[in-house]
Order: C-alpha cells, then structure tokens, then sequence
C-alpha cells in the first residue's frame, strides 16, 4: 500500500484511561510503524501534556477543552481539523463520546475531505445529560454516521445498531482490535495438577457503572471460597467501591489503581483468571490480551464478552449471585482449563497486529479511490 497521510481523531488519548484510548493509540503507532504519516487529534484531558508532540512515530496534538456530560468539549478542533486535513487524507474518526463526531462531520462539509467512523460503543444515558440522549442520536450522531465513506463496529449488535437505528446505508465492516505479540509471549506457569489453594482474581478496567463492579465484590464477599482480587484502573466510582469494600470488610481485595502497561503484564503473568463482570461491552481489549497471555476468564453473558469467550471462558450472569458461581465452576471446569486457554490463544492469533493491520490498510486504499 502506498504510504498515507492518516488521522485518528479521538476524544480521549493515553494516558488517559480506557480500552477505546489504548485501541487508537496501538492502531496509530502500528500505522506508523508502517511507514505511514500518522497524526492524532485528541484532548488533553487524562494528560498534563497539551499542544503537538511527537511520541513514538505519532504526531499527537491535544487540545484544551472542558468535560460535559462525559465528552471532552475542545473549541480549537475544527481550526485543527481545517488546517491539518486534506482531500486526500485519511480522517478516522473513534466515537465513544459526543462532540466529536459532530465537528468532523460539519468541518468535513467546509474542508471538502472524507471520514471513516468507528462506533467503538453505542452511548447509553450517563448522568443528568442523559435525558438528551435519544434527541442527540437521531439529530446529532445519526446525520454524522450516515455522511461517514465507511462505518466500522466490533460486534454484530452495533452494526444492526448502525443499520436499523441510524439508518446508515453504505459499508459497514466488523473490525478487531489488534493485539501486539508482547502479549502471546508472557511466561505465565503452566496449569497444575490442582487448583491454587488461594484463587488469585484479576480485573483491570475503568471504575464505572458498565463495568458493574459492585455485583464483584458482593461475589467475592458471598463465595466460599479463598479468592483474592486486585483491581486495576479508576474512574468514577472508585469512592463507592471503596465504600463497598470497606462495607463487606473485604481484606483480600486491593485496589492496584492505574498502573502501565508494563505493570498490568506482569499481572497477567501472576494471576490465576481474570474476571470481566461488564453489564455491557463492545470489544474489550483487555479481555483480548488476556486470551492471547493464556489466561482463564470467567466473563458474563452480555454482547461484547459472551461471543468472544464462547466455549473458551467461563460464562455466567452480571450479577452477584451469577459471579459467585463463576468463581465456583473455575474449579469444577478446573481439568478443562487447559483445553480452553489453547482454543482462546488460537482464537487470538487471528487479530495479531501483522494481520489487522492489513484490514485497515485496504480500508483506507478503498475509501480514497472511491
């Protein structure tokens, strides 16, 4: 593929915390690694960092903005978008948040040049702003979706989203996450003969409603057996967790807080499962990089987990009951454990980074000829 000029436009970039940030950050270093000319357009938000600066092989521009209603308000981003864009460059936009996607699609409309939208989520009413929810799909986000050259989603329910909700008619393609191969050649030990006398959790994940870490720590509190859980991340809801912990008297729960990459690896190499008890999830790349490591999951049965960790994993219901049960079929299906890491691992091999990449590739050489 001849080398590109390619934009990734995303509300929130590392080091803020989330699975949609670190998505577009492997995907614009990958990029340019390639050899691509690669430029990201974010906020400052999650960084002390502001302005252009060059991190790996990236040009990353953060703007100033205020946070309403969870989505980064960046004023200077249709005067970055007006002077960095082109006709012929490649504008992938990442939505996970409003205001974004509108201002692509308004400035796309002056500055004359084409956008790619990826759908990481479909939103869902958050807070007092939520009441706007369903005005701003239908006037808003709707009209941005349906003016993308392409739409890309990571699970069969979002693109039926795109299709009946939104009324996109054009080409929509599921696209993975990609996974790097640091992941696929962690040392973890060997399973033994018998299960570990203390059965070591792992959760890493932002601290929010989604993520439904309440229902784990009533599990952890209701099972039986010798659990411990580190969690790792923050959000919104660190205080009530650590209310909650302090209200069940949870000694064998600690809460790790946001630690690099580098860090997060090595408790993928330590830990016994890692436990995903989402309400909800489009395609965790955590729960990815798990799978390629080789590490059980025990995960529940919502879209965005379920398909992913189907005859690999453990699957049970968000609920504390449900993951309470979870944590007791890891040692009834403890024998199978094995059999199942391998079938995730061969699963993972399919989304390396070698392979995705060239799915993107044709993409952007597809949009720019059209």
């Amino acid at each position: 593929m001849k080398k590109k000029h390619i934009i990734q436009i995303s509300s929130y970039y590392p080091p803020h915390l989330g699975g949609q940030e670190n998505a577009v950050h492997d995907l614009a270093q990958q990029l340019a690694n390639a050899g691509h000319r690669v430029q990201v357009i974010t906020s400052s938000k999650g960084s002390r960092l502001q302005g252009n600066m060059l991190e790996g092989n990236v040009l990353v521009q953060r703007l100033r903005g205020f946070v309403f209603g969870h989505a980064p308000i960046m004023l200077g981003l249709p005067k970055a978008l007006l002077r960095k864009t082109r006709p012929n460059s490649i504008v992938h936009l990442h939505i996970g948040q409003a205001f974004t996607p509108e201002i692509v699609w308004l400035i796309s409309k002056l500055g004359g040049f084409k956008y790619i939208a990826q759908l990481h989520i479909d939103f869902e009413p958050s807070g007092p702003a939520g009441i706007l929810l369903p005005l701003y799909k239908r006037f808003v986000l709707g009209p941005a979706l349906r003016s993308a050259a392409a739409v890309i989603v990571l699970n069969q329910k979002t693109l039926r989203t795109v299709r009946d909700t939104y009324k996109y008619k054009g080409e929509i393609l599921i696209m993975n996450n990609g996974i790097d191969d640091s992941y696929f050649m962690l040392k973890r030990p060997a399973i033994t003969a018998k299960p570990p006398k203390v059965l070591r959790l792992l959760f890493v994940g932002r601290l929010s409603k989604q993520k439904n870490i309440s229902a784990l720590l009533g599990a952890i509190q209701a099972t039986k057996r010798k659990v411990h859980l580190d969690i790792i991340g923050e959000g919104d809801e660190l205080e009530l967790v650590k209310k909650t912990i302090k209200a069940y008297g949870l000694k064998n729960v600690v809460l790790r807080g946001r630690l690099t990459r580098q860090e997060v690896m090595d408790f993928y190499e330590s830990c016994d499962a890692l436990i995903m008890p989402s309400l909800y999830e489009a395609q965790p790349l955590v729960l990815l990089e798990a799978m390629a490591a080789g590490i059980p999951i025990i995960g529940t049965n919502v879209i965005g987990v379920e398909d992913h960790i189907k005859n690999i994993g453990i699957i049970v219901d968000p609920t504390i009951q449900g993951l309470t049960e979870g944590i007791e079929q890891y040692y009834i299906q403890y024998s199978e454990l094995p059999e199942r890491i391998q079938r995730g691992n061969e699963k993972m091999n399919e989304l390396r980074w070698s392979h995705t990449l060239k799915k993107y590739e044709a993409l952007y050489e597809e949009v720019l000829e059209a």
